[in-house]
């Protein structure tokens, strides 16, 4: 079949009687490496969601990463993907693959919070549409993952799940919104996750457990209900992967009338920069200050872009205002209030009280100061817009710092709650593709330093294969904290 891999897994066993696969083994591998396997026969979508399964019971007992899963629907759906395999007749590439999704989207059969004890988990009768896009190819879907309340901290607190801890060091933070996508595939419960993404929800996550990731061009993936502000992304261990989940998952959908037409199709794998302008922001006036790590693996990747011919621009700080900082974190705000005040007032008292203590400022604020959070909005973003134009390609941190613990909602106090997104969140009000590529062996140990990509819009493609130049050339393969079962 067009577009199912050639390429022997790396993991292949000279026979099905041999017994040297281990669950761990299957969980370690990627997507593409999955699908190679299923392809030449020596594992099963069967075997590899029966390991998933138990990995993902290890991850919801320790990480709190796991909202709920669909254990039932996934061994049904692995055994009717065997028998497409076996039949030479797989729905796609990745055909029995397992993926996660945040529980922000709607999965039919398994409750929905937004990751807050405020709702009543209600169980959802339809699938989002990225959610039928996976199911579409034969992707296997085994879970729904953790995010703090309404999706308004870039942390893994929350009211509903509790702390949900990083698989790299459990005292530190995964990062949100999609706080539990990072762990589930770091820990081995699938090879792609899919988060969404407001002002970095995807991409700080997943820089934080030394994930590849990106938050699309704006509308590439259809997303229901429909909106012009937040973005469904894959996160994953490979940037190859990303792009085949993006390939599944960027479709358009008549759920989503603001979608971009047709779907996402790779690009062309370009080896030199020659032409190509890249513009490299290494820190903000804004915000948390950037870590030493962090700090050293955008000087170097900035070197490697010009070695592949890149011309190569400092950018000495964006063009936003502090005021323009101040209206993304209220626009976020703004959009969890009409469900938290639906609420009834008991069920309030069980939202997180930081989160509460946001959504309560709000009742302070006029209608005039909500309109003028607006035009400053589209002000900050006209000029971030300019300034990056003459840019092919941005390189900087995903964010400032490689960890902070487990139990703060934010980094520090001092960098304020939109201190460490300050490098992500223009790229959502601009809708460009941005994602992220982990670069830099930690010189202690752990999650490997990452750094973030962008691109101007519709470049996908571009943004995904020069994560590809930086992630080939980086000279250590990460070995992830895969779960051993």
């Amino acid at each position: 079949m067009s577009g199912v891999p050639t390429q022997p897994c790396r993991w292949r066993r000279a026979s099905r009687n041999d017994t040297i696969m281990t669950k761990r083994d299957m969980l370690a591998m990627t997507a593409t490496e999955m699908s190679a396997g299923f392809a030449h026969g020596d594992i099963s979508p069967v075997e590899v969601v029966d390991a998933s399964l138990a990995a993902a019971a290890w991850v919801s007992e320790r990480l709190n990463a796991i909202a709920s899963l669909d254990a039932d629907r996934a061994r049904a759906d692995a055994a009717l993907s065997a028998a497409r395999w076996r039949a030479h007749a797989p729905l796609g590439p990745l055909d029995g693959v397992p993926i996660t999704f945040k529980d922000s989207f709607h999965v039919i059969g398994l409750p929905r919070w937004l990751g807050t004890a405020v709702n009543a988990g209600v169980v959802s009768t339809i699938d989002a549409a990225p959610v039928r896009r996976a199911r579409d190819e034969g992707m296997i879907v085994i879970a729904k993952t953790t995010m703090p309340d309404y999706a308004l901290i870039m942390s893994g607190v929350s009211s509903q799940h509790g702390i949900i801890r990083n698989a790299w060091d459990l005292d530190t933070n995964p990062g949100g919104s999609s706080a539990g996508a990072g762990p589930s595939v770091t820990a081995g419960v699938a090879p792609i996750a899919v988060g969404t993404d407001m002002v970095g929800s995807v991409r700080l996550p997943a820089a934080l457990s030394g994930l590849a990731s990106i938050k699309p061009t704006q509308g590439r993936i259809a997303y229901d209900p429909a909106g012009n502000y937040r973005s469904a992304g894959p996160m994953a261990k490979s940037v190859d992967d990303v792009e085949q989940a993006l390939r599944v998952l960027g479709q358009t959908d008549a759920a989503d009338h603001v979608a971009l037409d047709g779907r996402y199709m790779p690009g062309a794998h370009f080896t030199s920069l020659s032409g190509k302008t890249v513009g490299v922001l290494r820190a903000l006036s804004f915000g948390d200050t950037v870590d030493d790590d962090t700090a050293a693996a955008v000087d170097l990747q900035a070197s490697r872009l010009a070695d592949l011919g890149a011309a190569i621009t400092d950018i000495d700080d964006l063009a936003a205002k502090t005021a323009d900082y101040d209206a993304i974190y209220w626009f976020m705000v703004y959009k969890g209030i009409a469900d938290f005040y639906a609420a009834d007032s008991a069920a309030r008292e069980r939202i997180l009280p930081e989160i509460g203590a946001m959504m309560d400022q709000t009742l302070q604020q006029s209608a005039l100061f909500a309109a003028q959070v607006g035009k400053r909005l589209a002000l900050g973003t006209e000029a971030v817009r300019q300034q990056l134009a003459p840019f092919d390609y941005i390189l900087s941190p995903a964010l400032p710092m490689r960890a902070f613990a487990a139990t703060d909602i934010r980094p520090s106090k001092a960098g304020g709650p939109m201190g460490h997104m300050g490098f992500a969140c223009w790229f959502n009000q601009l809708g460009w593709p941005a994602g992220t590529v982990p670069v830099l062996a930690a010189r202690h140990g752990g999650c490997p330093v990452s750094v973030q990509i962008a691109g101007q819009r519709f470049d996908d493609a571009g943004v995904l294969q020069v994560m590809r130049l930086l992630e080939a050339a980086r000279g250590f393969d990460i070995a992830y904290p895969i779960v051993s079962l």
